[in-house]
């Protein structure tokens, strides 16, 4: 169990303290009584394949994984779906507009840079734009897949491994 961000209740600024509720440890206003349940963030990953059967990837310029590959992708904005999300971080990252044709998995990361997240990852197709580094990424390229450089994060690698098992 980690340490809570929060401190206050967002109801009544009363102090918050982690109890069992529910069957499971909570934060619960010692004003209120409201519970403040703490949720995993989520977020999306892309992945591109070229003609040539090659994967999308971009190097990231803020951490976590700064220096690093990873696959296009960030978190999920409020009032976004999870494919809005998916469609607005290919084009922020690389430039690139695309379809979703599917979801190939999901993964949980728990106490990460972020705390909690879940990631969902899409195939994507590209269907315009021009390839060019953007927002967080430092560059954008393609890469064969059997020479992949250092993915920066193991749901990433996870994730490349399905699609390539399809």
């Amino acid at each position: 169990m980690s340490e809570s961000l929060y401190k206050f209740c967002p109801i009544c600024a009363g102090p918050l303290k982690r109890e069992v509720v529910e069957n499971s440890w909570r934060l619960r206003c010692q004003k209120c009584g409201e519970i403040h349940y703490e949720n995993p963030k989520p977020s999306v990953a892309l992945l591109v394949r070229n003609d040539a059967g090659e994967i999308l990837l971009v190097r990231r310029n803020v951490d976590p994984g700064a220096g690093r590959w990873c696959l296009p992708g960030g978190f999920v904005e409020m009032g976004e779906t999870v494919q809005d999300a998916a469609r607005r971080e290919l084009l922020e990252e690389t430039g690139l507009e695309g379809v979703l044709l599917s979801v190939v998995d999901a993964a949980s990361k728990l106490n990460g840079y972020y705390g909690d997240v879940v990631v969902i990852a899409f195939e994507a197709r590209i269907t315009g734009g021009e390839l060019k580094p953007g927002d967080d990424a430092a560059e954008a390229r393609y890469f064969a897949t059997d020479q992949l450089p250092d993915i920066a994060f193991g749901s990433h690698e996870k994730f490349i491994c399905t699609l390539l098992e399809s």
